[in-house]
């Protein structure tokens, strides 16, 4: 493990299990739980770069609030933290910190059977869908009527996708409704008030008229 104090860089170093094969990270990336609750960036850019305030490290995976909401990373693939300033970050700061725990990152997949998920930040890897079936080997999404089993080892971070656009929309859309209905009753009740003043008028004009006219024979 390497944790720079001048850099506020932490970047887990790979080791070998047991078998003295393959590599696990998962117990290193806990190691920075001093950072919960900061600002940080994992990973240094590109499509595997997430930002946001980390909110908790329940197992071989982290949380995060950003942007766009609670973001899970899968800790293999982790290669570093940096914290970063607290400027600018009140947008994530004021978003809910609701997450889901769980014992592991496999678990953690379970739970979120049978909702639109995001996998992956971007790039070519980056899927949207619903999630229908999670097992220990890979998931099985549905992207446009499309069935698509995506490999545990090629997810790095998931979360749920499209919060709060459908509530944007139907806002927007009943307040334009709204709007245009009140044009609409407003143009029937304003042109129902001239056609009653042109007869109103008309009227009193006539009776005007007619007694005026007779007064002068």
């Amino acid at each position: 493990m390497f944790f720079n104090n001048a850099n506020r860089a932490y970047m887990p170093q790979r080791q070998q299990n047991s078998s003295g094969s393959g590599t696990t990270q998962s117990g290193q990336v806990q190691r920075a739980s001093n950072l919960i609750g900061r600002q940080v960036r994992i990973n240094r850019g590109g499509p595997d770069m997430v930002a946001g305030r980390l909110v908790a490290i329940p197992a071989d995976y982290l949380v995060l609030s950003s942007k766009d909401g609670i973001v899970y990373v899968n800790a293999a693939h982790v290669k570093s933290i940096t914290e970063t300033p607290q400027s600018g970050t009140s947008g994530s700061r004021s978003r809910s910190s609701t997450y889901i725990t769980a014992s592991s990152f496999n678990s953690l997949l379970s739970q979120l059977r049978h909702q639109f998920i995001q996998i992956n930040r971007g790039g070519p890897e980056k899927i949207e869908g619903f999630l229908a079936e999670s097992n220990s080997d890979s998931l099985l999404v549905v992207v446009n009527r499309e069935l698509i089993r995506v490999p545990m080892f090629h997810i790095k971070t998931i979360n749920i996708a499209g919060g709060g656009k459908n509530k944007k929309n139907s806002s927007s859309g009943n307040s334009s409704s709204g709007s245009g209905g009140n044009n609409r009753s407003g143009n029937r009740s304003g042109s129902a008030g001239n056609q009653n003043g042109n007869r109103t008028g008309n009227r009193s004009g006539n009776r005007s008229g007619n007694r005026t006219g007779n007064r002068s024979r």
